[in-house]
């Protein structure tokens, strides 16, 4: 991890041990001066998510509840995965009606 990993690491440990802890992506920024990549906090956002994917760390985050956390067990774990398998369940069925609209258009 780099540095700025390293930091929110450390301060996820320190300030969103659990669901009830969580910290917003501005937050984090701010209480650790990192730059936000844009409006919403993007920088800090993909620095999570490479924490996630490649470096094995479990944080926790939810679509409608803002904020992140250090997932402390299975029924976060749970909570968070079940969201995440739903967002990618309404993405690709967004993705199929296209398709269908596209077959189905009127020419006039």
């Amino acid at each position: 991890m780099n540095d700025e990993q390293q930091a929110i690491l450390g301060y996820l440990n320190e300030n969103a041990i659990g669901y009830n802890n969580r910290k917003s992506s501005t937050e984090i920024r701010l209480a650790l001066n990192l730059e936000s990549g844009g409006v919403t906090n993007e920088h800090v956002r993909d620095l999570i998510r490479e924490m996630i994917l490649i470096h094995g760390i479990c944080i926790g985050s939810l679509m409608w509840n803002r904020g992140y956390w250090i997932i402390q067990n299975e029924q976060e774990l749970n909570r968070v995965c079940s969201s995440l398998e739903n967002r990618a369940d309404s993405v690709r069925e967004r993705a199929n009606a296209l398709r269908r609209n596209w077959q189905n258009r009127s020419n006039g």
